[in-house]
């Protein structure tokens, strides 16, 4: 599978399963849900340039040897840019991006880019909608205000090339962890019980860290569901070893550097616990996709509520955050998950099973069909992160499948935009590409010799092929 060597866009998980599994309304309480303007653009990279500024020149704290003091980020709607950076946030020319070959992301993307010389990303902020969707992830994993997401967003995808992967000293950890294989793809139809086994790991590493004099009592519970894990689902737990160290450290880092730059000192641990502990909520719906994220973040807290020194062992052994908080502690036997818990993780994958039935179902039986041409986008020839709503696979196809992808290639010979379109993700011959069922549909699809025309809404584009014939069906190989 293709998904770990893929920038994902964050959007996803709780966010917008929240959108269909819990009630409530939005936060409004956003620096710019629609940023269609530069004026509003211009207040969300104060408001980012602010918050950079009290936390990026203290990333030694965070992880040793991270220094953000001289990283940059670039905010843009495709209409007009800013340059944020711990000293200052300017507007610059969209020409200034395109003379240093730096494309806008699709709303909601990023890309790891170099700015004037600095290591940078680039964001475009979600707009409307999915902005509002903010407001209404239950766990305040995902920052409500669109400021503090965009500045959380900056910190975590910075983490993992710069500290993680950059350099000559890229962490010898996750090499080894991904060397013994698995990836975060999720089975469909989705399943209840590791998902419920999941939450209450994260549930009672939250509660030690929230109640430190309870801490050795929720530890003992931590293991517990975790050893009943990785007893009854034992491929999972090797299969997501890689994922739980890559992006519970990031998420750690993340939620960290936020807490930071909402105390009045960011420096002072104490004022950093006080506003996690009020934020962050226990989980009770289900993503197998983000839980990764929740449970490191959590075990890491924890360990430096206890003053674990782990973080040079993450570096260099391929073990996760949560197997070295727990490694002298004793599981204590625990009665079942708490009915809310059950309840809410049942019900959200009962949810989840019936959207995504109306997306993968569709999207196997066309791939399975030989009257069904399939276009091949090569994976190295995506620009800036992939967005869409989980990785998910199936028996009949096991391949790694995204609902609602998007993405935009570009290829020596055109440009080609996903938008809330189904892709499969799979290897051919050493090559990893996004394979796309074509519709039978003239008006969005035109091939005339080797120049194929994409006019959908969900599929646009234009670009020259290679025709391939296997196994009686046709495929589009993009050049």
């Amino acid at each position: 599978m293709m998904s770990r060597c893929l920038r994902v866009a964050a959007l996803g998980g709780f966010v917008s399963l929240a959108a269909t599994a819990c009630a409530g309304s939005a936060s409004t309480n956003h620096e710019a849900t629609a940023t269609g303007s530069s004026g509003s653009l211009k207040e969300l990279a104060a408001a980012v340039q602010a918050e950079i500024a009290k936390v990026w020149p203290h990333t030694g704290r965070i992880w040793p040897g991270m220094d953000f003091s001289d990283h940059s980020l670039l905010i843009s709607d495709g209409a007009s840019a800013f340059a944020v950076s711990a000293t200052s946030s300017r507007q610059v020319p969209l020409r200034k991006l395109k003379e240093q070959r730096i494309s806008v992301p699709l709303a909601g993307g990023f890309d790891v880019v170099t700015w004037q010389g600095k290591k940078s990303l680039i964001i475009h902020p979600d707009e409307g909608a999915a902005a509002e969707r903010l407001g209404q992830d239950p766990t305040g994993l995902t920052s409500a205000d669109m400021a503090s997401y965009v500045f959380e967003l900056a910190t975590h995808e910075q983490f993992h090339p710069y500290v993680q992967q950059g350099g000559s000293h890229p962490w010898p950890s996750l090499r080894k962890a991904e060397a013994q294989g698995g990836g975060r793809d999720e089975t469909y139809p989705l399943a209840t019980e590791p998902r419920i086994h999941r939450a209450m790991i994260y549930n009672s590493l939250l509660a030690g860290y929230k109640e430190p004099a309870e801490r050795e009592k929720h530890l003992a519970a931590a293991a517990y569901w975790n050893s009943a894990w990785a007893g009854k689902f034992p491929d999972e737990a090797r299969d997501l070893l890689a994922t739980d160290l890559l992006e519970g450290t990031a998420k750690y880092v993340e939620k960290t550097a936020v807490g930071m730059a909402h105390a009045s000192d960011p420096t002072d641990a104490t004022q950093v616990h006080e506003y996690l502990s009020s934020v962050l909520k226990p989980m009770k719906i289900a993503s197998k996709g983000v839980e990764p994220y929740a449970i490191g973040a959590a075990a890491l807290l924890n360990a430096d509520a206890m003053g674990l020194d782990v973080k040079k062992t993450l570096i260099t052994e391929p073990v996760t955050p949560l197997s070295l908080v727990l490694n002298d502690v004793n599981p204590s036997p625990q009665e079942e998950a708490p009915d809310d818990v059950v309840r809410g993780i049942t019900d959200s994958v009962a949810k989840a099973n019936k959207e995504l039935a109306g997306q993968i179902e569709p999207f196997v039986a066309a791939v399975q069909d030989k009257d069904t041409t399939v276009l091949m986008l090569p994976v190295d020839k995506l620009s800036g992160s992939v967005g869409g709503k989980g990785f998910y696979t199936t028996e009949a196809l096991p391949i790694s499948i995204t609902p609602e992808a998007r993405a935009t290639f570009s290829l020596p010979s055109g440009t080609v935009t996903l938008n809330g379109i189904t892709a499969g993700q799979l290897d051919q011959n050493g090559t990893g590409y996004f394979a796309i069922p074509l519709p039978d549909d003239t008006r969005q699809v035109a091939l005339t010799g080797d120049e194929l025309t994409l006019t959908g809404t969900k599929l646009k584009g234009r670009l020259t092929v290679d025709r391939q014939t296997d196994n009686g069906q046709r495929f589009l190989y993009a050049r």
